[in-house]
């Protein structure tokens, strides 16, 4: 089984067929929707998911991958990692993670998968910065970012009213610069 990176709890890897039981549990529910922009509808239908899924497998691969199922050592299917562009700015990639079994929360598989995820597109790529928005309300998110090294670069203030609350959203990011340093001095989370 071809893998991008591989840890203590996670491997990274490409999407294949039989992970789409899994896709579509997550398209259709759990926690991690609280989280990622809740405001937003996700897929419509099930067709919908199932399209989407289809095409996630005909992509053609890159180096580094735009994206990678979070699997368990057991290859066990739980969540997913990606990344992205503006045409604007190449050389900053922004990324994301979803843990879609609420099960594996809380546990250390988020932060791991990562820094996998940072570590991979890190070394297989020459980009310059690597970063990812999050809202107020998602704490796991912003110290996953934290523990990583990202910094806090700003914040759009009170950017949403949702449940009756004005929310904020926070950018993270991480320059090449800073990633190599933590490599250097040994910091691995």
């Amino acid at each position: 089984m071809h893998r991008f990176a591989e840890g203590k709890y996670v491997i990274l890897r490409p999407y294949k067929k039989s992970d789409l039981d899994a896709y579509m549990r997550w398209m259709a529910g759990g926690e991690w929707q609280k989280y990622d922009t809740p405001w937003e509808s996700g897929f419509t239908s099930q067709k919908e998911a199932r399209q989407r899924f289809k095409e996630m497998l005909e992509d053609k691969p890159v180096v580094p991958n735009r994206r990678a199922v979070i699997a368990t050592k057991k290859d066990l299917p739980i969540g997913w990692v990606n990344r992205y562009a503006y045409k604007r700015f190449p050389a900053n990639w922004l990324i994301g993670i979803c843990i879609g079994e609420d099960e594996f929360l809380n546990k250390g598989f988020g932060s791991e998968a990562f820094g996998l995820w940072v570590d991979y597109l890190f070394i297989n790529s020459d980009i310059h910065r690597l970063g990812f928005a999050t809202y107020s309300f998602n704490p796991r998110m912003i110290q996953v970012g934290k523990k990583l090294g990202f910094t806090h670069e700003g914040t759009d203030r009170e950017i949403i009213f949702w449940k009756n609350k004005w929310l904020d959203r926070l950018h993270f990011g991480i320059l090449r610069k800073e990633w190599e340093k933590r490599q250097s001095i040994g910091v691995r989370e």
